[in-house]
């Protein structure tokens, strides 16, 4: 009840304010007037006229304003909607003028007869047609506002459709990954378990720990860098015990950039890819190197491999395009990711990111 009476109290006095500007406006025009036309006009006088107008329409503008609401301007009903405001111009008028012609004597306007009915005859015949178009100017702010408020709310609500579809996609991409890493882990612990039955159970209770991790987190399309970095490593040593002595890796975070927020599983897809292209097709060890550096307001991921450098078409495969998608979605265009060959030999896929600690709302 109190925000409703405050809301009326707020359009009263954008009315009030309103009306007496352009009373201000209509004074000062007839004051510069008269004295062009050397005609003895005090400005006092000028404003108590216009002012007394102007009050008149300031009290019939929330008439004019319910009836805008009432019948708008648009379709089907147009043509009705025309017939009102024709029908409501002209009594708002003659009301203007009725109650303009009680007060003309006191404010010593110009256009004064000895009765009311002379006054107001006299003014109808002089100022009706300008008083007509104030009512259609009234209801034309009101159909702009309305139009402007329709507009406003529909791209609100495409917003968040939008952001709920983001939200959604995001949601599928996550799906997505978790069965293809579980896939490789499986495959893993299944290649352990015809080598080393004690090291395959153990790996497959890490693997559980890992998924429960993972799972906890479901909901959630951000976590903080330490806890990707964690995530990472577990999924580092599980693959270690596939790859032996064949595989080194070493992970250059500073403790400072930990508490960056990062999508999850970000960085997981990255380190598979280079294992899959930097050790699987080579028969000595290989290095795999994750850096994390801020440089500004941006936080920059890097995945490194001394591989054999990735063919063109494995930057389209699950993983990676996954990742390019769920980083058009979370960041728009606030986001950069580049896999490319290293002149050193390898590859490195590089994400940039923008440096923020709290959840970042997802882009539409």
């Amino acid at each position: 009840m109190v925000e409703y009476g405050s809301g009326i109290g707020r359009r009263g006095g954008v009315i009030v304010a309103a009306w007496t500007l352009v009373a201000m406006l209509f004074a000062g025009q007839a004051w510069i007037a008269a004295q062009v036309r050397g005609e003895p006009l005090a400005w006092a006088r000028a404003s108590a006229i216009w002012l007394v107008w102007a009050a008149v329409w300031a009290a019939l503008t929330p008439i004019a304003l319910r009836l805008e609401s009432r019948f708008p301007l648009q379709r089907p009903h147009l043509l009705a909607a025309l017939a009102v405001h024709g029908v409501a111009s002209m009594a708002c008028a003659l009301v203007n003028l009725a109650l303009f012609a009680l007060a003309a004597p006191v404010v010593r306007a110009t256009q004064v007869e000895p009765t009311w009915l002379g006054t107001f005859s006299r003014l109808l015949g002089t100022t009706l047609l300008f008083n007509l178009p104030v009512y259609w100017l009234i209801v034309a702010t009101a159909h702009v506002q309305r139009l402007v408020r329709t507009a406003r709310e529909r791209d609100r609500r495409q917003l968040r459709l939008e952001a709920q579809l983001a939200d959604a996609r995001l949601q599928a991409l996550s799906t997505q990954l978790q069965p293809h890493f579980l896939f490789n882990a499986l495959n893993t612990i299944s290649v352990l378990m015809h080598e080393n039955v004690e090291s395959a159970d153990r790996i497959l209770l890490q693997l559980s720990a890992l998924l429960r991790r993972s799972l906890d987190s479901t909901e959630a399309h951000e976590v903080t860098l330490g806890e990707e970095i964690a995530f990472l490593e577990s999924y580092l040593e599980i693959e270690q015990a596939r790859f032996g002595e064949r595989l080194s890796y070493r992970i250059l975070v500073p403790d400072h950039v930990l508490e960056a927020r990062v999508p999850s599983l970000i960085l997981q897809p990255l380190v598979e890819n280079a294992l899959r292209h930097g050790l699987a097709t080579r028969a000595g060890p290989g290095r795999v190197e994750i850096q994390a550096n801020r440089q500004g307001d941006s936080l920059v991921l890097r995945v490194v491999d001394d591989g054999r450098g990735l063919p063109p078409a494995t930057s389209e495969r699950v993983g990676l395009a996954n990742t390019k998608t769920r980083l058009r979605l979370l960041y728009a265009d606030r986001q950069r990711f580049d896999v490319r060959n290293s002149e050193a030999g390898g590859v490195i896929a590089e994400v940039q990111l923008p440096w923020h600690t709290a959840p970042w709302h997802t882009a539409p």
